[in-house]
């Protein structure tokens, strides 16, 4: 199953999750920096994948949708290197255990937690 980054996470974690055997785009590789949510939405809506974000207005997706959705809780204020090795764990482990759900908070303890879906109307 494919990951998609979002843009505001460092190269260094995309860089690491390839090297270690995942199937990997990064927003800012693709050349697409700056790319309107709806577009990344439309991708979630019909993909199996996995997007990693720290946007929470991702969590306001129409119930039907194909991808998974983990929103970071990791702050910005931890050094590059321990961010990096948090979401390369929780990553990991999603990828490995694939919990029931589509929605997930990523904690900065590394813990990803199912998290209730708000359904747009």
């Amino acid at each position: 199953m494919k990951i998609l980054l979002d843009e505001n996470f460092p190269l260094q974690l995309y860089r690491r999750l390839r090297l270690s055997g995942y199937d990997v785009e990064h927003i800012i590789i693709l050349g697409q920096r700056g790319i309107p949510d709806s577009a990344i939405r439309e991708r979630i809506l019909k993909e199996d994948m996995v997007f990693l974000t720290q946007d929470s207005e991702f969590d306001k997706m129409p119930g039907a949708y194909k991808g998974f959705i983990l929103i970071s809780r990791v702050k910005q204020s931890l050094p590059i290197q321990k961010r990096t090795e948090i979401w390369f764990t929780a990553v990991e482990k999603f990828m490995t255990e694939r919990p029931s759900g589509k929605l997930f908070e990523l904690l900065e303890s590394g813990e990803v937690v199912a998290w209730e879906i708000h359904e747009i109307g």
